[in-house]
């Protein structure tokens, strides 16, 4: 491609996250960026980089991040730039390997289209993986009263030393997922609910995009609205580091988006994921 792109440093990454803080329920804006901020990577092998299509970034905000480990996962956004502009740069960037699209928002889809032809691949075999989008008002949050649990559990927050139960639970375990919810465990706040021998019964992490994902509750410990208290328990967490509280569910999870409709969250929008193959 004769578009060009020119890479970010990473001591001006700040500076673009700063650039996004009028949208703060967009999931590949501030939380996104400041994730990506405080994350280290684990090996040589692993990188993340941010290219932008000119030096006037911090005005129109066009990136593309790439973070790169066996494969990609990519991230992509603008506040003034056009789709075309984000097409050239991803384009430009020539990634050759399998790469995961990731939480672009329903105005992209068009983009993501253009580009998987653009690679000489198959439209018939594009498939947007779609998820809802929820916000929860900070002012609900404030309504709610103190939650009491059974005297044998206790709130409690995740670390890594959990890592494998929450993978070995997770619908969408792959060869991945282990170093992602590692990941996230180290980065970002999660919780749950414990047992009184400190073992986790439910629980809830907070994903790069900043949103609650991961909820899951052991098996013989459901119908007991564990779900429900640490979805609550999380939202006050997150509210307290003056984040927006947000979510992901997936179309199909109609019990999940009822509970989290029920607590008043609010539909605001779509966001997808898609793999692309290796060329």
């Amino acid at each position: 491609m004769a578009s060009k792109y020119i890479e970010i440093p990473r001591d001006e990454w700040a500076d673009l996250k700063d650039s996004y803080a009028g949208d703060r329920t967009n999931l590949c804006g501030v939380y996104l960026l400041e994730f990506y901020i405080k994350y280290q990577t684990t090996s040589e092998k692993e990188s993340i980089n941010i290219y932008t299509t000119d030096k006037n970034w911090r005005t129109h905000g066009n990136y593309v991040l790439v973070h790169h480990d066996n494969q990609s996962d990519v991230f992509f956004n603008t506040i003034k730039g056009s789709p075309e502009d984000l097409k050239h740069l991803l384009c430009s960037l020539e990634l050759k390997g399998i790469h995961v699209l990731c939480g672009y928002g329903k105005h992209f889809k068009t983009l993501v289209e253009e580009y998987w032809l653009q690679k000489g691949l198959d439209l018939n075999k594009l498939e947007h993986q779609g998820t809802v989008v929820y916000h929860l008002p900070s002012s609900e949050v404030q309504k709610w009263t103190e939650d009491s649990l059974n005297p044998s559990m206790r709130f409690g927050y995740l670390t890594n030393k959990q890592a494998n139960l929450v993978d070995q639970h997770w619908a969408y375990r792959n060869p991945k997922s282990l170093k992602l919810i590692t990941g996230l465990l180290e980065t970002n706040i999660s919780a749950g609910v414990f047992d009184t021998l400190g073992q986790p019964l439910a629980w809830c992490l907070r994903s790069c995009h900043g949103t609650l994902c991961n909820l899951h509750v052991l098996e013989d410990h459901r119908r007991k609205g564990l779900a429900s208290l640490v979805v609550r328990f999380m939202a006050k967490e997150v509210v307290g580091l003056g984040s927006e509280v947000l979510a992901t569910v997936v179309f199909e999870n109609i019990n999940s988006r009822n509970m989290f409709e029920k607590l008043g969250f609010q539909a605001i929008g779509e966001a997808y994921w898609v793999e692309v193959p290796a060329i």
